[in-house]
């Protein structure tokens, strides 16, 4: 389970540049180590161990003490939302979503919302 999660936090390290996270954090047997991401050159695993390859040498963690894997980020606030009006085209539709123009008994959708005709 764990080396999963590993491997798809590997994947986004490379998406991880482009959208300015600074550092891949590693929490493993209480102890935390941040390397730069602009350092990163590989990360594998190899031998119960989690090796991250840098330009300045190999660093390695055991997995099986491996806590938490993280990547740091500038943070970001959203600065606003906007909506759509409804796009929804007003009418009766059967269950299909067939368009109706003189509905029998059964089940209908008008406007939106379910309506049993009897």
């Amino acid at each position: 389970m764990k080396k999963l999660l590993l491997m798809a936090l590997m994947a986004v390290s490379t998406m991880a540049y482009a959208e300015d996270y600074q550092y891949l954090t590693m929490r493993y047997n209480s102890v935390e180590k941040s390397i730069s991401l602009e350092t990163i050159r590989k990360i594998t695993f190899e031998s119960g161990n989690v090796v991250v390859a840098t330009s300045n040498g190999n660093e390695s963690f055991p997995q099986s003490q491996m806590e938490k894997m993280f990547f740091s980020i500038t943070p970001t606030a959203v600065k606003s939302v906007t909506t759509e009006t409804d796009s929804r085209e007003k009418g009766v539709y059967d269950l299909s979503g067939r368009r109706v123009t003189n509905p029998q008994k059964g089940i209908y959708i008008v406007d939106g919302k379910k309506v049993v005709i009897k």
